[in-house]
């Protein structure tokens, strides 16, 4: 059996679960099981953009506390409402995230599903962060998640007061401007003057034409976290 072979009887996360075993790949989830060496464990979670929940699952094997799992595209629901399930009080909701409630033009696109501004795609509903939590008061999040093509800094306009709330966030951001999207100095400014200060950051897709690093995830980390309080390095 040759080597390309025996990949294909491992399944991707047991690949990957070794490969940061044994190389200390610093990916999402070894990034994530470093918070929590750090001491954060958060309430709750919000995972915006959770398409099929790849993501709100690897934060499970690090928290498996209450998440609400945010995806528009009505053909993933139901394998978001089985996930769901699996962790106690968290919940599924058919909408995207943006500043205002209402409803909006959203095109499916595989990964580069997106809100558009034209006559394109799909009637979804649009939703506040903060609307969302006003109509659940018992659920606590200070773990948000945001991977909305672009629309992150529009979602976070809806939060308004409720951003406080939060303690970090981790925001999918573009480095080379390709479409109508902020960059990461633009991001930076924002999230500066919502009181957030940048953690971590890990590269994930660069652009085909030259190799340049197009977009990572950062983690921002609220400016009075307990994370944020050592200056040692050890």
């Amino acid at each position: 059996m040759n080597l390309s072979s025996l990949k294909e009887l491992i399944p991707h996360e047991t690949r990957q679960q070794w490969k940061r075993r044994m190389f200390a790949v610093q990916d999402i989830p070894a990034r994530l099981a470093n918070l929590k060496r750090a001491g954060f464990t958060p309430r709750g979670i919000i995972d915006g953009g959770a398409f099929r929940g790849e993501w709100v699952k690897s934060a499970w094997e690090v928290w498996p506390v209450p998440a609400l799992i945010v995806e528009p595209q009505a053909s993933e629901q139901q394998i978001l409402r089985t996930l769901a399930g699996t962790v106690p009080g968290s919940e599924p909701l058919e909408c995207a995230l943006g500043d205002r409630d209402g409803d909006i033009r959203f095109l499916n696109e595989a990964t580069n599903s997106r809100i558009v501004d034209s006559d394109e795609g799909t009637l979804v509903s649009l939703r506040r962060l903060d609307s969302l939590l006003a109509e659940r008061p018992g659920f606590h999040p200070d773990f948000v998640k945001l991977d909305l093509q672009g629309n992150e800094l529009k979602a976070l306009d809806g939060a308004g007061e409720a951003i406080r709330r939060f303690e970090v966030l981790l925001l999918e951001v573009s480095v080379i401007r390709i479409g109508p999207v902020p960059v990461f100095h633009e991001v930076q400014l924002y999230m500066a003057e919502k009181g957030f200060t940048l953690y971590d950051l890990v590269p994930q897709y660069y652009r085909p034409r030259d190799g340049a690093l197009w977009q990572m995830d950062v983690l921002y980390v609220r400016n009075d976290s307990k994370l944020l309080e050592s200056t040692s390095w050890d």
